[in-house]
């Protein structure tokens, strides 16, 4: 099966500098003219998106997107003449015209004034207003706003309100960033029959040095004290059964099942793994499959659901909204009304590489003497070394990657634009040539430099953090939550099978030592049974505080904490 690739889609992008200098108003303005200004950017294919086609009754066709682009590099290669310069015209504006979205511009702030007048009074792009639609966390970390044409906008916010009771209290941040979710890239996949059910906490006793800010003036103040720490062992996260897992892959173009999928409905999204909770039921259960979920009926009883019944199994914590619909109906009957999709914006890969680069924060923060430093750093020297005219496989592999497979190579040799690259992987004799090893020698300058800020190979990946799933089916079926991990207990398939036991565990920004997490994994015939669908991810137990090491993470895009106190561990 071949991988279902995704057309990209364009919009404006405006500076709010640009958009004072025009007094607000852009006139005169084409997609052509906004390309050679450098004012187009390309997007994925969201579910704003997906509802303004809804609203302006737009069929986008993508086979006959992909007919005309073939056409039109047909054209191309044509020789140049007037007849075929005007074909290649008709068909790029054609192109353009399917793919381009005026009701949808993103903003670049450059100062927070400007923001405000455009934020009150919107701007003006030949004639129509524009005005600001949602703001992702993402976005606002990278100070972009969404805006929408004011002939759609008011249609655009109340198909995406998705019928909630708009009288729930939420912090207007919260929302904003839970609105903002609807621009996330998504391929669209088939709707799942799902459960929601309610989050699992426990407290943990852990030593740490308590450090309490005081001003610019002073230092902080550190104090050693054990604390207590209540943990959601479910945030973010829920379950896939791996039927439905087949399913999305086939509707993903992947021929693999993936182990773990990133997932968006309205005001939902976080983590799905893969966990055969039938099967659990079946064995684990007494062949019970009802189990409580977060709603009540109209005599205040919780609704109790079968789980045969269901594909997937959301947490309370990736249902944002939940407590503004009266059931999971009534969700329902909303987002089909208003044709929200589900969709898939990650997938975990087929298999995770092997060599990942570190940076300064994993290095400053360890105590290493000048061996452990040599050590550290021989598999760069190693891979710069035996970078030769001598030994073209191991040329390649350094300009190509570590992890390469055949299908990157193909992919590679399809996609990528670095010439000369290409060239050498096909005719291994251009390795002699005085420009190829020129290029080669600048590359290896380029490495050097990054290695002394820090850019060192290390064999290792990046790869999702899982509550372990088992534990969660107990909490599920109203059992005690003991799981297949104890405390300091792990589990990855990737490093088992590499018959390691002990890795360090970081995740960027680190800013401290303490956040250096020592994972040790356990493999047994209960786990080789019950996470055999987990073959990517490392599965975390119940019992530790490790997601607070992890500068405070979840089970999905995990966030730091933010308070005027933090805590770190003792070491």
């Amino acid at each position: 099966m071949s991988q279902k690739k995704s057309r990209q889609f364009y919009c404006y992008k405006f500076t709010t500098d640009r958009i004072e200098e025009s007094r607000y108003e852009i006139n005169d303005m084409c997609f052509d003219k906004a390309r050679e200004n450098d004012e187009i950017i390309a997007i994925s294919d969201n579910q704003i998106l997906r509802t303004i086609r809804d609203i302006k009754g737009i069929e986008f066709d993508p086979v006959m997107v992909e007919q005309l682009i073939k056409e039109r590099n047909g054209v191309k290669k044509l020789p140049n003449s007037q007849e075929n310069c005007k074909r290649l015209k008709e068909l790029q504006d054609r192109i353009d015209h399917l793919l381009f979205y005026p009701e949808y511009v993103a903003i670049s702030i450059c100062s927070m004034s400007q923001y405000d007048k455009i934020s009150k009074k919107g701007f003006k792009i030949n004639g129509m207003t524009y005005r600001r639609l949602s703001c992702s966390a993402g976005q606002a970390r990278s100070s972009t706003v969404l805006m929408c044409s004011e002939d759609i906008l008011d249609e655009v916010k109340a198909r995406l309100d998705n019928g909630r009771d708009k009288t729930v209290p939420i912090a207007p941040s919260k929302l904003n960033a839970y609105f903002g979710l609807y621009s996330s890239a998504t391929q669209v996949v088939s709707e799942p029959r799902f459960c929601v059910v309610k989050d699992f906490e426990n407290t943990v006793k852990f030593k740490v040095n308590y450090v309490t800010e005081t001003n610019d003036k002073e230092d902080d103040v550190v104090d050693q004290r054990e604390i207590e720490q209540t943990i959601d062992r479910m945030d973010g996260m829920g379950l896939i059964s791996p039927r439905m897992a087949e399913q999305w892959a086939k509707d993903l173009g992947q021929d693999y099942i993936p182990s773990q999928f990133i997932i968006r409905q309205s005001f939902m999204k976080g983590l799905l793994t893969v966990f055969d909770f039938h099967q659990f039921c079946e064995e684990k259960n007494n062949g019970n499959y009802f189990v409580k979920t977060i709603y009540k009926d109209e005599n205040g009883d919780y609704i109790y659901e079968d789980l045969r019944e269901c594909d997937i199994i959301i947490s309370e914590s990736q249902f944002k909204l939940w407590n503004a619909y009266k059931s999971k109906q009534e969700y329902i009957d909303n987002y089909h009304k208003n044709n929200i999709k589900w969709g898939v914006t990650q997938f975990s890969p087929r298999e995770y590489e092997n060599v990942v680069f570190l940076n300064y924060q994993f290095i400053q923060s360890l105590e290493l003497n000048k061996e452990q430093i040599q050590e550290l750093c021989s598999m760069f020297v190693d891979w710069i070394n035996r970078v030769t005219i001598e030994d073209i496989s191991y040329t390649l592999l350094y300009l190509v990657g570590q992890n390469t497979t055949p299908d990157r190579i193909r992919e590679y040799l399809k996609s990528w634009d670095i010439y000369w690259i290409k060239s050498l992987i096909v005719n291994k004799n251009l390795l002699s040539d005085k420009f190829i090893r020129e290029k080669i020698y600048a590359y290896l300058k380029q490495s050097i430099k990054r290695a002394c800020l820090g850019g060192i190979p290390v064999y290792g990946n990046y790869q999702y953090l899982i509550s372990d799933p088992y534990a969660f089916m107990e909490w599920v079926c109203g059992k005690e939550p003991k799981g297949l991990l104890k405390e300091n207990e792990h589990y990855s398939n990737y490093w088992n099978q590499r018959n390691v036991d002990t890795v360090d565990c970081m995740r960027a920004p680190l800013t401290h030592f303490s956040e250096h997490t020592v994972l040790h994994f356990k493999k047994t015939d209960e786990t080789e049974k019950w996470y055999k669908w987990c073959n990517n991810g490392i599965i975390f137990n119940w019992f530790g505080y490790e997601v607070d090491k992890l500068a405070g993470s979840d089970f999905d895009k995990r966030n730091c904490h933010e308070a005027n106190e933090i805590f770190v561990e003792m070491w």
